[in-house]
């Protein structure tokens, strides 16, 4: 069946490359410096295993945005009408670029902001292609991703503060506190696509086991959905916990993948993220 859109995408969706080459889907990848290097988040395992091992022996790792040129290019590589799925507005200014280059284009294209980063993004590009394979117009998708996003949850976690304290996201005196009480912070993603903190665990039983909870409290119809996990190589953490996510609550099944450079540079390693359909972000805020 002739496609009736074509699908682009960010690096920041953090879905397996082989994903993206299998859906016919483009990508604008997103460029990373290490140790004064540039490199573009090409979403291939052996550069995110690369950068992890660069980033455990100590070269911090800082990111950028791409601009509208960078977008024009994929785009035009491309068929027509194209659905673009973004890293969230609240993370970055890529969606900026994004709608102001695409009210230039000569083609049909619409932005949609995932509000979301790492397989949050990644879950609305997999239902991208459920929807334009289903035969759905330009205009039906890009609707129905708008409702989609926001019945996505998750859950961030991390066993240690080091990575956010080296990176210059966390003060030294939070730092120490934080590693004296051994916590373990879980953080969310709100309404606005911005990442925020929603508890101060002390420890990782603890943290888990508050996970587990929240995702009782907010899953729907567990048993017919995939959990999707995405670690920042951890991958027997991250595969630990999900499995008992898993056989608490009822999933369907498993989706584990390597968090990419785009969102790792951010957080460094161990940190474990879970995400599931459950109710909507814009209730839960209020």
């Amino acid at each position: 069946m002739e496609k009736k859109f074509y699908i682009t995408c960010d690096s920041s969706c953090d879905l397996p490359f082989d994903y993206l080459k299998r859906n016919d889907i483009k990508l604008i990848p997103i460029k990373y410096i290490q140790n004064d290097v540039e490199y573009e988040d090409d979403m291939d395992l052996n550069s995110k295993q690369a950068f992890y091992k660069r980033f455990r022996d100590g070269q911090l790792s800082k990111t950028g945005s791409y601009n509208g040129d960078d977008a024009k290019k994929i785009w035009d590589s491309t068929g027509e009408p194209i659905l673009h799925i973004c890293l969230s507005s609240g993370l970055s200014n890529c969606y900026e670029h994004c709608v102001m280059q695409a009210s230039k284009m000569d083609k049909e294209v619409k932005v949609v902001d995932s509000l979301f980063a790492c397989l949050g993004t990644g879950m609305l590009v997999i239902k991208a292609v459920e929807l334009r394979d289903k035969g759905l117009s330009l205009d039906e998708a890009f609707k129905a991703l708008e409702e989609y996003k926001y019945l996505i949850n998750t859950n961030y976690t991390t066993p240690t503060l080091e990575y956010f304290y080296k990176g210059g996201r966390l003060k030294k005196s939070k730092y120490i506190i934080g590693k004296l009480l051994h916590i373990n912070p879980i953080l969310k993603v709100d309404e606005q696509g911005k990442l925020y903190i929603d508890k101060k665990c002390h420890g990782t039983k603890k943290s888990e086991n508050e996970i587990i909870e929240d995702i009782k409290e907010k899953v729907i119809d567990p048993t017919n959905q995939t959990l999707y996990i995405c670690h920042a190589d951890c991958l027997e953490k991250a595969k630990e916990l999900g499995e008992r996510i898993q056989k608490e609550i009822g999933f369907k099944d498993l989706y584990i993948t390597l968090m990419g450079p785009t969102i790792g540079s951010h957080c460094g390693p161990e940190l474990r993220a879970y995400f599931f359909i459950g109710k909507d972000r814009r209730e839960n805020s209020k």
